[in-house]
Order: structure tokens, then C-alpha cells, then sequence
């Protein structure tokens, strides 16, 4: 179990502030910030807190969960602060990569084509590694007994070539977080005003 989890836990349990924040970028201020509140809530030093001993804590004890509530309705204004901040963060990222590629054609006069090139051979590398698996899959002409290096090394260059054309996908056309938020929001019914 890791703090994602722990942060979806929260949010299913109706803590969003503090789920938000634990469950957001490992090592934030956020994280450590609502880490060490729910920590001194459960009566846990923060050396001892752990996913696994939070989400004990609270399937073990029930009123733990009406504390963490209390806690969340008590710091909420400083939560929404730090979830605020996260989001800045966020964006302040998104925006130094565009204004990156800016600079480099103000700079240059053309766009930097390695980053380019680069791209391209990632994207290029996982469609053709997704291709010859499926063929030698549908084919049946995987060999019978393949060293254990050589499963290794395999899975090493398929797991680097999807983590690359993740960041890729992220850098050419920014993160699905903003698609997701859009989304959520459009599903909401609209505010009845009195």
C-alpha cells in the first residue's frame, strides 16, 4: 500500500482535503504537512506512521475517523491552502516546459529538433515493441525457454519506453489532470441558487 491509496481511502471516506493532499506528489509540503496532522490525530508519533498503520488505525478504531473529520473541519482554511499551492506548483511546471520551447526559438531561430527526434524514437520504439509482441504472442513462436536475462532485459526496455512516451505524452500535450477536473466538473449539477 502506498499514499496514493491512502490519499483515495480519505477521500472515499469523506476526508477530500486531507485524502487531496496525502494522496498528491510524494514528499510535497502537502503530503508531510497532512501526514504529520493525521499522525498526532491518531495519537502516532510521525517515525511510526505508515499507510498501512493509518488505514489500521481507522478499520481498528471508527472513532479515529470522526477525529480525522474534526481535524479536516478545524484546518481546513490551511488544507485548502496547501492543496492550492500543490496546484500552482503544478501549473508553474506545465508552464516552464512551454515557455522552454519559447525560449529556445527566440534563441535559436527553430525548434530544437533533438527533443524532437528524441520523441519520435521513443514512440516509435513502443509501437514496434508492442507490434513484434503481439506478433510473436498470436503467432506462437515465443521461445520455450528464455534465459532469465534476457526476460529481464526485455521488461526493462518495454518498462523505459512506456515511461518515456508517458512523459512525452505529458510534455507535448500537458498532463490529463485538467481534462479530469473538466470533467468532473461538467458531471456536477449546477449550483440551485435561493
Amino acid at each position: 500500500m502506498d499514499w496514493k491509496e491512502v490519499g483515495l481511502q480519505f477521500v472515499k471516506k469523506g476526508l477530500p482535503l486531507l485524502g487531496g493532499l496525502i494522496g498528491g506528489p510524494a514528499g510535497s509540503l502537502g503530503a508531510q504537512a497532512a501526514i504529520s496532522l493525521v499522525s498526532s490525530a491518531l495519537g502516532k508519533g510521525e517515525a511510526e506512521i505508515t499507510p498501512e498503520t493509518i488505514i489500521q488505525t481507522i478499520s481498528a478504531n471508527p472513532e479515529s475517523l470522526v477525529e480525522l473529520r474534526k481535524l479536516e473541519m478545524n484546518h481546513s482554511e490551511r488544507l485548502q491552502e496547501l492543496l492550492l499551492e500543490e496546484r500552482k506548483l503544478e501549473l508553474q511546471d506545465v508552464a516552464s516546459a512551454r515557455s522552454r520551447e519559447v525560449e529556445i526559438v527566440k534563441a535559436t531561430g527553430s525548434k530544437d529538433t533533438n527533443l524532437y527526434v528524441l520523441a519520435y524514437a521513443f514512440v516509435g520504439g513502443f509501437f514496434i515493441s508492442i507490434i513484434v509482441m503481439m506478433a510473436l504472442v498470436l503467432t506462437n513462436k515465443l521461445p520455450e525457454a528464455m534465459p532469465q536475462y534476457v526476460v529481464f532485459l526485455l521488461g526493462s526496455l518495454f518498462g523505459t519506453l512506456t515511461a518515456g512516451v508517458s512523459a512525452i505524452i505529458q510534455y507535448f500535450f500537458g498532463s490529463s489532470k485538467g481534462s479530469a477536473d473538466k470533467t468532473k466538473m461538467l458531471g456536477q449539477k449546477p449550483p440551485i441558487n435561493l
